[in-house]
């Protein structure tokens, strides 16, 4: 890959990336037809689908049939975004779309918890230790699509939660090919990374999501506090730095005594071994969220079933190359998951 010569550094492509978050243009722009899905818990999260479907019984996913389906045997590939992010976003937007104009795969985007307009039904918030909601949603694909092969794509935390599940049901995934991009692996090392003092780190990338998680704990404080676990929410609304709110928030509500608890345990790079399902990650040696040495090469290398593919400059997630910015891993990906799906 050869980055966009403006986004020379992992900073340059990562706040590039932000900027365009809401932009539209004719690679991104995308209708989704949204169904609600019940989980076990009593938990929320909505599945956002494209292309729409010309039958709609009802917004909630369990009254879908076959019927609303336009071909049931179809590939579908499930995309898991980052953190905070969601259907709307930029990259997710232009990965929907290539996936049904290049690939003619039908694409759901798994908008976790509180996230996107979904309520918050349970204290559970998204959580990178849990991977509960991606093996439900695949279950409820496979029930209204049983002849569609199903692949899935994961973001940031998002890539780190497809992992670890893969790694969770070896053999028992029930998909056919799965990619990830900018994968944690390590979670310690990575938020230790997202930690460290420097100029961009400081003024844009944890003001950026703190804000936004800030603004998802206080839209759902009422439900959060109906959980076991007690939160300061003064506290919360001081903090600035990632590490202090999965202190004060994030490994609390997933009952942890502390976030380096909660990092051990949502760490995927120890399962890497036991993925059992064709595997593609994607990342970058400038990522300024994932250091190079939270990427278990030797794990990777050493499964017949995974893969890697490194680039020196595509930031966190961004990837753009070309003079007009397009985003890189957009044809590998599709690639892969078309050699399977």
């Amino acid at each position: 890959m050869v980055p966009t010569p403006y986004l020379f550094s992992g900073w340059l492509q990562t706040i590039y990336l932000a900027m365009q978050a809401r932009k539209r243009d004719q690679s991104s722009n995308v209708r989704y037809d949204r169904h609600i899905l019940d989980l076990n818990d009593g938990g929320l999260v909505s599945l956002d689908w494209y292309p729409i479907r010309p039958i709609r019984k009802s917004s909630r996913a369990e009254d879908e049939t076959i019927s609303t389906i336009p071909d049931p045997k179809t590939p579908i590939v499930v995309i898991i975004p980052a953190g905070m992010s969601t259907s709307g976003e930029y990259y997710i937007r232009c990965l929907v779309k290539a996936l049904y104009d290049k690939g003619r795969f039908r694409a759901v985007v798994l908008n976790h918890r509180g996230c996107c307009s979904t309520p918050l039904t349970t204290p559970r918030l998204l959580s990178g230790d849990y991977t509960g909601d991606l093996k439900e949603t695949i279950a409820h694909i496979q029930s209204i699509a049983p002849g569609a092969p199903i692949g899935a794509i994961g973001f940031s935390v998002g890539a780190n939660i497809l992992t670890k599940y893969l790694g969770e049901q070896g053999e028992n995934s029930n998909l056919a090919a799965a990619v990830t991009v900018g994968c944690l692996f390590d979670t310690t090392k990575s938020f230790n990374k997202m930690d460290e003092p420097s100029f961009f780190n400081d003024k844009a990338f944890q003001p950026h999501l703190t804000a936004a998680i800030r603004k998802y704990a206080n839209q759902h404080r009422e439900m959060i506090l109906t959980g076991d676990a007690e939160f300061d929410f003064d506290a919360i609304n001081k903090a600035t730095r990632l590490k202090q709110l999965d202190t004060l928030l994030t490994s609390k509500a997933a009952g942890y005594d502390t976030c380096e608890e909660y990092y051990r345990a949502a760490s995927s790079a120890p399962l890497v071994h036991s993925i059992a399902t064709p595997y593609l990650a994607i990342n970058s040696n400038d990522d300024p969220a994932v250091p190079v040495d939270a990427i278990p090469y030797e794990a990777i290398e050493s499964n017949p079933w995974t893969a890697l593919v490194t680039v020196d400059h595509g930031g966190h997630l961004a990837f753009f190359t070309g003079i007009f910015p397009k985003i890189w891993y957009i044809n590998p990906a599709l690639e892969f998951l078309g050699a399977f799906l």
